[in-house]
C-alpha cells in the first residue's frame, strides 16, 4: 500500500510540475544583442616590409553597426615572429593608439607580427587582425646628422639623389640612434664618423658626445660598444674630441682627452683602442690623415705648438725629422699658433688653418704627411690675414680636385684661392637669424659607386635659435664655385653639431 500510495501522489504531481515549467514569465528582462567592430581589411596587405626607421602606415575601416565609433579604443601591438618549436611568449610593443598607424618603426631587421587589437569601452567587446611585418636595412649611402636633443644627442639619415645618384628614393630618417638603443646620447654632441674598409667587415659609425661614446653597426645603427667597452686599460676619462678612419692607412684615430688613440682591426669585437699614446702633449680637436709606412696620423700639439704623430709600434708621440734644408716653408716642429681648422686637400695634402697666439693673424700651411718623413713635409705656407671676414671664420674645408678652400663665418662661406691668387669671394649669404653650425664639403670613403658626386656637394646648417635647417648646394670641385640656389633644404632639425657622410663601400657586407 505504501508503494502504490507513492505511485499515486507521483502521477498526480508531474502535470502540475509541467504546467508551473510552460507558464509565462512575467519578470522584467532587457535582452540586447551587442555588436561587435568589425575591421575591414578588403584592398589593405596582409604584409608589409619596412626600412629600419622609417615610418609605416596602415589606415583600416572599423565598421561597428551604426553604433557611435568614438566608444572605441585601438592598440597596435608589434612582437617579434617566432619560428620553430618554443614555448616562449614574445614580448609586444605599443606602435600606436589610433585608428591610423604612422609610426616610425625601429625594431631590429627581421620578421614581426603587427596586431590591430579594437575595444569597445563601454562593454569590452573587441576584435583584431594580424599583419605581418619585414624589416629591412636601410641605412647605406646618406649623410649622418648629429644634434642635440632636450636630453642628449641624436642622429638623423638623410638621403638625397644629388649626392647619391644611384638611390632609389630619397628619404629623411629621424631619430636613429635613439630609436636603436633606446636612448639618446648623453651630454652634448661633439662629433660622428663611419669607419668603412672594402671587402671586409668593417663598417661601423662612432658617435661623440661630452659624455658617451659610442660604436653602431653602419647596417643598422645597433650598438656594437660604448664607453668604457671601447678601451682595453680600465678608468679611461671619456671625452670625445674627433674621429678619423684613415683611407690611406685603415687606422681609426681617436682624439679623446686631448690625447690620441688608434687602432688598425677589423673585427667588430675586438677593435678596442689600446691606451693612449705616452708623452707631454694636449691635442687639438683636428687629425690629418697620413701614411701607414711611418705617420699613422699627423695632430697638432696645442701645448706645444706644433705638429707630432705617434709611433705605431711603441705608442708615444713622436715629433716630425727636422727640415732637410731651408728651403721648407715652415717646420712642423715649431709652428707657434693655435690650430683652428685642418682637412684633406689636393693631391692628399693636408691643409692646417692657423690663428696667431695674439693678434689677428690668420694662416695656411699645407703639408704633405702621406707621405714618408723625411723632412720634407712642408708644402707650402699662406697668409691669410687680409682676407675679408677671416677673424670671424669658424668653419674650414678643403676641395680635393683643386687648389681651393672654403671658410666659413656665422652667416658667410667663402672661397679661397690659395694657390694662384692668395684671395678669397663671398659664395653664399645666410640671413642675420641664422647662424651657422656646420659645414662639409661631401667626401665619402669609401666612394664606390659615388664617384660623380664626389667633391661636388657642399653641406651647411644653420640655426635661427628654435630651428635648425641642413641646405645642400652643388659645388664646383675645381674652383670651388658654389650654385647658391640649394638642391635640397632640410628643416625641423635641433643645433647641428656635425655632417657626415656614411658610404656602403665595396664587396661583402
Amino acid at each position: 500500500m505504501i508503494k502504490l500510495k507513492f505511485t499515486i501522489y507521483a502521477l498526480v504531481l508531474l502535470p502540475a510540475v509541467f504546467f508551473a515549467g510552460c507558464k509565462k514569465d512575467l519578470g522584467n528582462y532587457d535582452y540586447t544583442n551587442n555588436p561587435v567592430p568589425v575591421i575591414d581589411t578588403t584592398g589593405i596587405p596582409g604584409s608589409y616590409s619596412v626600412e629600419r626607421y622609417d615610418y609605416l602606415t596602415i589606415n583600416p575601416p572599423v565598421n561597428y553597426s551604426g553604433l557611435d565609433t568614438s566608444r572605441l579604443q585601438y592598440s597596435w601591438l608589434i612582437y617579434k615572429q617566432v619560428t620553430g618549436t618554443t614555448t616562449t611568449i614574445p614580448e609586444s610593443k605599443v606602435l600606436g593608439s589610433a585608428r591610423t598607424l604612422h609610426a616610425q618603426i625601429g625594431e631590429p631587421v627581421g620578421s614581426y607580427k603587427l596586431e590591430l587589437l579594437v575595444a569597445d569601452k563601454e562593454n569590452n567587446l573587441k576584435s583584431n587582425v594580424v599583419f605581418n611585418v619585414t624589416v629591412s636595412s636601410g641605412v647605406e649611402y646618406g649623410m649622418l646628422i648629429l644634434y642635440p636633443t632636450d636630453d642628449g644627442a641624436d642622429v638623423d639619415f638623410v638621403v638625397t639623389k644629388s649626392a647619391f645618384t644611384a638611390a632609389a628614393n630619397e628619404k629623411w630618417l629621424k631619430n636613429i640612434y635613439s630609436l636603436s638603443t633606446g636612448s639618446p646620447l648623453s651630454g652634448d654632441p661633439v662629433f660622428i664618423a663611419q669607419s668603412r674598409r672594402s671587402n671586409t667587415v668593417q663598417n661601423w659609425i662612432t658617435v661623440g658626445s661630452s659624455g658617451q661614446l659610442s660604436r653602431v653597426n653602419g647596417n643598422d645603427f645597433s650598438l656594437m660598444r660604448q664607453d668604457a667597452a671601447l678601451f682595453q686599460r680600465p678608468g679611461e676619462v671619456i671625452k670625445p674630441q674627433a674621429m678619423l678612419f684613415s683611407s690611406l692607412n685603415s687606422n681609426e684615430i681617436l682624439i679623446n682627452n686631448n690625447k690620441l688613440y688608434f687602432i688598425n682591426s677589423t673585427d667588430p669585437l675586438g677593435a678596442i683602442f689600446p691606451g693612449a699614446a705616452s708623452g707631454d702633449y694636449l691635442l687639438a680637436p683636428y687629425i690629418a690623415e697620413a701614411s701607414s709606412s711611418s705617420i699613422v696620423a699627423a695632430v697638432y700639439d696645442e701645448k706645444n705648438h706644433k705638429f707630432v704623430h705617434p709611433s705605431a709600434s711603441t705608442y708615444t708621440m713622436l715629433n716630425f725629422s727636422v727640415p732637410a734644408n731651408t728651403s721648407q716653408p715652415f717646420n712642423l716642429n715649431d709652428v707657434g699658433k693655435t690650430l683652428i681648422g685642418m682637412d684633406r686637400g689636393f693631391s692628399n695634402y693636408t691643409l692646417s688653418f692657423f690663428k696667431d697666439l695674439s693678434g689677428n693673424g690668420r694662416w695656411l700651411y699645407v703639408a704633405n704627411f702621406s707621405g714618408t718623413d723625411n723632412g720634407l713635409l712642408g708644402i707650402a705656407k699662406y697668409d691669410m690675414s687680409a682676407l675679408p671676414d677671416i677673424t670671424d671664420a669658424k668653419f674650414f674645408q678643403s676641395s680635393e680636385y683643386g687648389y681651393v678652400a672654403l671658410y666659413g663665418t656665422s652667416h658667410d662661406v667663402y672661397v679661397y684661392d690659395y694657390y694662384g691668387t692668395n684671395t678669397a669671394s663671398r659664395a653664399l649669404s645666410f640671413p642675420a637669424s641664422e647662424t651657422i653650425t656646420c659645414m662639409k664639403i661631401f667626401k665619402p670613403r669609401p666612394n664606390y659607386n659615388i664617384t660623380d658626386t664626389d667633391g661636388r656637394i657642399l653641406y651647411v646648417a644653420t640655426w635661427d635659435g628654435s630651428v635648425g635647417r641642413l641646405y645642400e648646394y652643388s659645388m664646383n670641385p675645381t674652383s670651388g664655385a658654389i650654385v647658391a640656389t640649394p638642391l635640397h633644404t632640410f628643416e625641423g632639425f635641433k643645433k647641428i653639431a656635425d655632417i657626415a657622410p656614411k658610404a656602403r663601400g665595396a664587396g661583402s657586407l
